[in-house]
């Protein structure tokens, strides 16, 4: 994929022994944090979004590395903001390129993906917008952020859109890269494939997208899972964690604290979808994200992550058979509590 021009050159930041930090931008949310562990053989945490390839090809060159030096990239998940870069770096290195097992099989043609994951968003637009005009807008917004990837790579014949990892990880699996060895748990929960890769026996982890500042995006229709999610954060809270390494925003100073928060918010987020449901009426997805997070929420860029968040409260609460829905004028739709009283749905 063409890339020629960059605002600035991000400045790998030492946050360790022989391990660095690149924050990459990208058009959709807060940007990547993207690691490197040098050792004998390089390996890289995620690669970022496409468009900001060049850039980190940029800002290892500032530590005396290019992308042919990296031997191991790691990818904990498929997000486009995580593992696009991957469509064009086989021009570029030799590094084998790791991911979740079946992952790319699912996934095959990355930017027929893209579309299904693009028209998942829309349809939360769909479900919670009763306004035809409101929804129009809203759905412009989204094609408008997605156009200069698809831009770039109809632009760039080097791009190979099918997404192929050479080694697939599974759990248990350790990949030695000189002195220092990797391994992976599975976290589903954001994403159905997600994996926290970590070094072993030194208790830095690398958590992708399933631990953040702030709370992160659960697509039920696509590829997240609530009760996942709250599995994968229990399951954390158990690991001998000394530094937890997001993908998006700042190393928190305490890593239990930071996911025990998370859980807490997740479910102080659904006890309130849950009360406001059995004290009667019908509510949408928009009126629910409104409630929960704020009036704010529906301007900000990140409103069809509330969507989604409240999309996986909702379907949580159908599946165990407290909420049904009123299908007003399909897609858009309403619902209702028909479970127990002193059901609370978490």
């Amino acid at each position: 994929m063409k890339i020629h021009k960059y605002d600035y050159i991000p400045e790998p930041v030492l946050i360790g022994e022989s391990l660095y930090k690149i924050v990459l931008p990208q058009p959709f949310y807060a940007p990547n944090n993207i690691y490197l562990i040098l050792d004998k053989e390089p390996a890289l945490i995620d690669t970022g979004f496409i468009l900001s390839l060049g850039q980190l090809q940029k800002a290892l060159l500032k530590i005396g590395l290019s992308l042919r030096d990296i031997h191991h990239i790691f990818y904990t998940h498929n997000h486009i903001d995580h593992i696009s870069a991957a469509l064009s770096l086989r021009n570029y290195t030799k590094a084998k390129l790791y991911g979740m097992s079946g992952m790319s099989t699912f996934i095959g043609h990355y930017i027929d993906h893209l579309h299904r994951f693009q028209r998942g968003e829309i349809r939360l637009f769909y479900k919670a917008l009763s306004s035809m005009e409101e929804r129009k807008k809203k759905v412009q917004k989204i094609n408008n952020a997605w156009k200069p990837f698809y831009s770039a790579y109809e632009k760039d014949k080097k791009t190979n859109p099918i997404l192929k990892m050479d080694v697939e990880l599974v759990e248990g699996d350790v990949i030695n890269i000189g002195e220092r060895e990797i391994g992976f748990i599975h976290t589903p929960g954001h994403n159905l494939w997600h994996l926290s890769p970590y070094i072993l026996g030194e208790g830095i982890y690398f958590t992708g997208d399933i631990v953040l500042e702030n709370i992160s995006s659960i697509y039920a229709e696509i590829d997240g899972n609530l009760n996942e999610y709250h599995n994968s954060l229990n399951r954390l809270l158990k690991l001998p964690i000394k530094r937890l390494l997001p993908g998006h925003g700042e190393e928190p100073k305490d890593p239990k604290r930071s996911i025990k928060l998370l859980s807490k918010t997740l479910h102080i987020l659904e006890r309130g979808v849950s009360r406001r449901l059995r004290e009667g009426g019908e509510y949408d997805l928009n009126e629910l994200a409104c409630l929960s997070m704020g009036e704010k929420v529906k301007n900000s860029p990140y409103f069809v992550v509330a969507l989604a968040i409240m999309h996986s409260i909702v379907q949580k609460l159908i599946q165990i058979g407290s909420v049904q829905i009123n299908e007003v004028d399909p897609p858009y739709e309403k619902y209702f509590w028909t479970g127990s009283m002193q059901d609370s749905g978490t």
